[in-house]
């Protein structure tokens, strides 16, 4: 007689239950849980041949995390055993190591043909990037197209070590300061640098003096190099140290910004066109009281101040004003969107002797003010390149010219529209007109029968001609002309009081 024991089946009957609850169990765990269990932080070191390599990108191949080495070459990243870890440094390889470990060091080569194609300008000569021993920083037409800018200043925000780049107003056609490694002079127009266009020192000097001291361009007014158009820029260079004062002297102290224009290249004739729009709008507004809480914090005031009843001119907080109203004066005065159009085209062609370029752009840019107001400007931009067939002569040419106008309100509304109290009175009468309220306040929109404009016509022109005298002499002589002219108006009439 086979006898079966109970205890037995029943055993393995709960051991197979368990099993099975666990490998439900397994399949409901977050993954994300499992990964971040197993993550830590891998340490490690950065080298060249040199020794310690500052400055190295480092990152997941899956672009998760990243970090940067420090001036000793250690980094460290929170990352899984497993992963890849990408090394990437201008001038060297990339190079891309598995995690096996939790300290890794990595060997960074050089890499020869990257440094041997870029080409600095720095000033009166080029040396390949390799060669340098100055700082220089340096952006390509590359980075400079891909910004729907007016200010060719604007390009430089964020990606240049060293320099400054701040705008001094939201306005379109308004103007940027820039300081490079810092203040040097007490004096406004003493920090500024020295910009060198296609070889010709150009003159970046506020030349308005109606707006430097009022009005809706402050601080700088119009900026000249508004008179450059950014599509026609093929690079900009700029010196920080003895390169800037080596060749350019005094001038030079506070930095020099070179400004390289666009050159034909030797291929069959080529026309472009090129277009955008985009549209803009101010992206986040003060928190401001309601009316309610406004007339408790006036009301408190006057308590705070001895009053013993609201005086008679706080038309606010008396009832003269309708104490229910709410506006957000915010949305009424600059809460409008502002369109930015862009037109260019351009003819650009030749031979191995000889190259040109021709280009035509027309930029127009609103405001977020009500009403119609804009900056506009249009510029056309020539280049032609010659080289005899024996290399010796060569010539080269290029102008640049551009007609700019700011129709601009009179006064900038940011500055009422967060002052002005929420049960502030209509901006229009039951006629459509300006409404005055009895002369119980001033209307903000009076500002905009103020007409400002501002008209800017900018030339610069350079030649180079050059001769090879013999293999490593050569003689070369520049030649340019550089004219700026701006009119400006302001006109009050009796309607804006």
């Amino acid at each position: 007689m086979k006898i079966i024991s109970l205890d037995k089946g029943c055993f393995a009957f709960i051991l197979g239950l368990l099993l099975w609850c666990s490998h439900m169990h397994a399949n409901y765990i977050d993954r994300s849980v499992i990964i971040s269990f197993w993550q830590s932080t891998i340490t490690g070191t950065v080298t060249d041949s040199g020794g310690p390599l500052p400055g190295v990108n480092i990152y997941l191949k899956d672009g998760t995390s990243a970090t940067v080495s420090d001036e000793k070459g250690n980094f460290s990243i929170t990352a899984s055993i497993g992963d890849t870890l990408v090394f990437s440094f201008m001038g060297m390889k990339n190079v891309e190591q598995v995690i096996t470990s939790q300290s890794i060091d990595v060997v960074m080569q050089e890499d020869a043909a990257q440094l041997a194609e870029v080409v600095i300008n720095a000033g009166y000569y080029s040396v390949k990037d390799k060669e340098r021993t100055g700082s220089i920083s340096r952006i390509t037409a590359k980075d400079i197209e891909k910004q729907p800018v007016a200010n060719p200043l604007a390009t430089l925000q964020g990606r240049m070590p060293g320099v400054d780049v701040v705008q001094n107003t939201g306005v379109p056609g308004g103007g940027f300061s820039i300081k490079i490694r810092g203040r040097n002079s007490l004096r406004t127009g003493g920090n500024d640098p020295l910009y060198i266009v296609d070889g010709m020192p150009f003159t970046a000097d506020n030349v308005s003096s109606e707006s430097a001291y009022q009005g809706i361009l402050p601080f700088g007014g119009s900026s000249p190099l508004n008179g450059l158009s950014p599509n026609d820029i093929e690079s900009i260079e700029i010196l920080k140290d003895a390169d800037a004062t080596a060749i350019y002297g005094s001038r030079g102290a506070n930095g020099v910004v070179l400004i390289t224009t666009k050159k034909g290249r030797a291929e069959k004739t080529t026309f472009s066109v090129n277009a955008y729009t985009g549209v803009s709008s101010v992206s986040r507004f003060m928190k401001l009281m309601n009316t309610t809480q406004y007339l408790d914090m006036r009301r408190q005031a006057f308590i705070n101040d001895g009053f013993t009843e609201i005086p008679e001119w706080a038309y606010d907080v008396n009832g003269t004003w309708d104490q229910n109203r709410n506006t957000d004066w915010q949305e009424e005065l600059i809460g409008g969107t502002a369109v930015t159009q862009n037109i260019e085209a351009g003819i650009s062609g030749g031979s191995e002797s000889t190259r040109y370029l021709v280009r035509g752009t027309t930029y127009k840019e609103g405001t977020v003010f009500p009403g119609d107001f804009s900056f506009r400007k249009s510029a056309l931009h020539l280049n032609v390149n010659h080289r005899s067939a024996d290399q010796r002569f060569g010539l080269n040419l290029s102008a640049n010219y551009v007609a700019s106008k700011s129709d601009l309100p009179g006064t900038d509304l940011t500055y009422k529209a967060s002052i002005l109290s929420p049960n502030a009175p209509e901006l229009y009468n039951a006629e459509g007109g300006l409404n005055w309220e009895n002369s119980t306040w001033e209307n903000p929109l009076a500002a905009l029968n103020q007409d400002y404009l501002a008209s800017n016509n900018s030339l610069t022109a350079g030649a180079s001609l050059s001769y090879r005298l013999i293999d490593g002499l050569e003689a070369k002589a520049l030649m340019g002309y550089a004219d700026n002219r701006l009119e400006e108006k302001r006109l009050s009439p009796n309607t804006y009081i």
